[in-house]
């Protein structure tokens, strides 16, 4: 397998399609099959463009048409699996009745999946797109893009209900919450994950609640 995320050397791509040939559905559908059950079984690092395209049953020029780099093909894969396990599809939000407890839940579902088989996959996206400006921007737009509306989503309801700073700007709140979690993935190793991830987020939201209620508390204290 060639260095992470790069095309590998032995692979050269065919010629360009002929005019007016249209893309396979077919074929795109079998890739991503392929790359999602060699992902869960053999994790990102161990996952290679020769073993999706054997599975798939097409040729590795074929996946490169579409994904230029194994990077770019498991991105499109998280990103996939994410508005799949989350139902994203932007219905009317339901009201909120307790803010705070839905923040705590949204913590808590972080630091579960930070050393889950996701976890893993996303810190190898986060670290690859510090190198792949390219990737960077796909990663924004894809998986944090839907990482960002969902949690506005949270915010929204608790302002709606009284609960949250009608004037509290969703990014800079955002980062707080997720500043921890990040750091625990990427900085602080395994041994962060010792304890309660139920207690470690209601002691994270503790901290930040004073900040964010509605003045005069509308809500929960």
């Amino acid at each position: 397998m060639a260095c992470e995320g790069r095309r590998e050397s032995a692979d050269e791509p065919t010629p360009l399609r002929r005019r007016g040939r249209p893309r396979s559905d077919v074929a795109e559908r079998a890739i991503l099959r392929a790359g999602a059950r060699l992902l869960e079984e053999r994790g990102v690092r161990r996952m290679s463009m020769q073993a999706v395209a054997a599975a798939a049953r097409v040729s590795k020029a074929t996946i490169y048409r579409r994904w230029p780099s194994k990077d770019a093909l498991v991105l499109d894969l998280v990103a996939g699996a994410i508005a799949d396990s989350t139902g994203d599809h932007r219905g009317p939000p339901r009201r909120a009745t307790d803010a705070r407890g839905e923040l705590q839940a949204w913590v808590r579902a972080g630091l579960e999946t930070e050393h889950s088989p996701l976890g893993a996959v996303l810190q190898h996206l986060v670290r690859r797109a510090a190198e792949d400006q390219v990737l960077a921007a796909r990663l924004r737009s894809s998986v944090l893009e839907q990482h960002r509306r969902r949690f506005a989503a949270i915010v929204e309801r608790g302002i709606d209900a009284g609960q949250i700073r009608p004037d509290l700007a969703v990014g800079p709140l955002l980062d707080l919450v997720s500043g921890p979690l990040l750091f625990r993935g990427l900085i602080a190793g395994s041994g962060a994950a010792d304890g309660d991830p139920t207690e470690y987020a209601r002691l994270i939201v503790d901290i930040l609640w004073p900040g964010i209620r509605a003045t005069p508390p509308g809500g929960l204290e």
